[in-house]
């Protein structure tokens, strides 16, 4: 991986009762998103107690990357059918790597 790559870490807390409804929306997120060209990584993690956050960690190849992510058709159906499921907007961090191996 290259330095410039764009690495975002993104929670997403369901509301009550929600949570199977958003887990089964953020899975399919996952096999279009990784088939796309700039994407290294993007793998969906979920809080291991019950009605947790889930969390996608996401390495791009750049920014332009992820820009091109964000218009893709299977995301836009995703953050049309979003708010219904979130207790609040997704909360994005994105990291800089420190110490890493590739």
């Amino acid at each position: 991986m290259s330095d410039d790559n764009t690495i975002i870490f993104v929670t997403l807390t369901p509301k009550s009762g929600k949570e199977a409804d958003l887990e089964s929306l953020l899975r399919g997120m996952c096999a279009p998103s990784r088939a796309e060209a700039g994407c290294i990584t993007y793998n969906l993690y979920k809080k291991a107690d019950v009605g947790g956050a889930f969390h996608f960690f996401e390495i791009w190849k750049t920014q332009a990357d992820l820009d091109a992510h964000r218009l893709e058709p299977h995301y836009k159906n995703f953050r049309e059918k979003l708010g219904d499921l979130v207790d609040g907007p997704p909360a994005p961090n994105f990291l800089e790597r420190v110490d890493a191996t590739s």
